[in-house]
C-alpha cells in the first residue's frame, strides 16, 4: 500500500512539473526505474527481522504438527512443540505434561519455564474455554540446557484437564538469561495415555 501511494505521488509530480510530454515521459522511466530499485531495497529490510525487536520474533510459527508457536524470545531460544501426552486420573479427567525441544542461542546453562510473573501466567485453555494451571502456578521451574544444542524437556503437567483432543490455547511464561516472555501455543493435539513410551 505504501508503494503504490509513494508511486502515485511521483507520477502526479512528474506530470504537474515536466513541461512537454516527451521530458515527462523520459522523466518517468528514470523515476520508475529508481523506484524498483528502493522497492527491491525495501523488501529486503523488511524480510529480515530487525535487531532487539521482540514483536517481529514472536509472530507465529506453524509447526509440521499443525500446532502454531508465537515466541517474543527467539532471538535467545528456539522453542518447538514435541507432543502434549495426557495421563488419565479418571474416566473423564487427566493430567497433561507438554514435551518441548528447546535450543538456546545464549551463553546460559539454565532456562526458566511456567509459573506467573511480570510476562504473564503459564496456562492451557480448551475450545470450550476451560482454563488449566499446573500444580504450582506462580513458580517457575528451571532446566539445564547446553547453548547450541537442542534439549527435551517435559514441563510439570497442567492438572485436572478434561479429556479433550487438544488445547486450543498454551501460554508459557519463558525466561532465558536477560530475554523473557509468553510463549503462546495454539492447537495444541493431546495424546492420551500412549501405550508406546
Amino acid at each position: 500500500m505504501k508503494k503504490k501511494i509513494l508511486w502515485m505521488s511521483f507520477v502526479l509530480m512528474a506530470l504537474f512539473c515536466a513541461p512537454t510530454q516527451t521530458q515527462a515521459q523520459g522523466f518517468l522511466g528514470k523515476l520508475s526505474k529508481g523506484l524498483d530499485k528502493a522497492s527491491k531495497i525495501l523488501d529486503a529490510a523488511s524480510d529480515k527481522p530487525q535487531e532487539g525487536s521482540q514483536q517481529l520474533s514472536g509472530q507465529d510459527v506453524k509447526q509440521n504438527n499443525g500446532v502454531s508457536i508465537a515466541n517474543p524470545i527467539s532471538a535467545a531460544m528456539e522453542v518447538e512443540l514435541v507432543k502434549a501426552i495426557g495421563r488419565s486420573t479418571s474416566e473423564n479427567f487427566g493430567n497433561v505434561e507438554l514435551v518441548l525441544r528447546i535450543k538456546v542461542k545464549a551463553a546460559e546453562n539454565s532456562i526458566a519455564l511456567g509459573g506467573s510473573w511480570g510476562q504473564g501466567k503459564t496456562q492451557a485453555f480448551d475450545a470450550d474455554g476451560n482454563v488449566y494451571k499446573m500444580d504450582k502456578p506462580s513458580v517457575s521451574d528451571r532446566y539445564d540446557v547446553t547453548e547450541g544444542l537442542p534439549i527435551k524437556i517435559t514441563c510439570n503437567p497442567f492438572l485436572k484437564v478434561r479429556k479433550t483432543e487438544k488445547f486450543a490455547v498454551v501460554k508459557m511464561v519463558a525466561k532465558c538469561g536477560d530475554a523473557s516472555g509468553e510463549i503462546t501455543m495454539k492447537d495444541v493435539p493431546i495424546e492420551w495415555d500412549p501405550t508406546d513410551e
